[in-house]
């Protein structure tokens, strides 16, 4: 566990892989809390959604430190992509919440 954080290059992609994961989660809990009662899912969309943004930032901030050049323009490319589609999509939630209520 001590040598993963040692690395930048190895925690960013880690990141990047736990992103994908919860994006998959999130996708695959959206349809049932559709169809089905929607407590549960409500709050596994919640829980990944937290946990998303938080990989995320973690993965931006030790992509800083990667020495190669190539490789920590792409991370912090990738991090950042996912990082603003997070921040896109909780806007347009909150967006359509309110325009819900009115």
């Amino acid at each position: 566990m001590g040598n993963l954080f040692k690395q930048a290059s190895n925690v960013s992609k880690n990141a990047f892989i736990a992103t994908l994961i919860l994006y998959i989660i999130i996708v695959a809990s959206f349809i049932p809390s559709i169809v089905f009662a929607g407590a549960f899912f409500a709050i596994v969309i919640k829980i990944a959604a937290a946990l998303l943004i938080l990989v995320t930032i973690l993965g931006m901030i030790y992509s800083l430190f990667i020495k190669k050049g190539g490789q920590k323009f792409l991370f912090l490319l990738l991090h950042a992509a996912s990082l603003f589609i997070v921040l896109f999509s909780i806007s347009a939630f909150m967006l359509a919440k309110s325009a819900e209520l009115t």
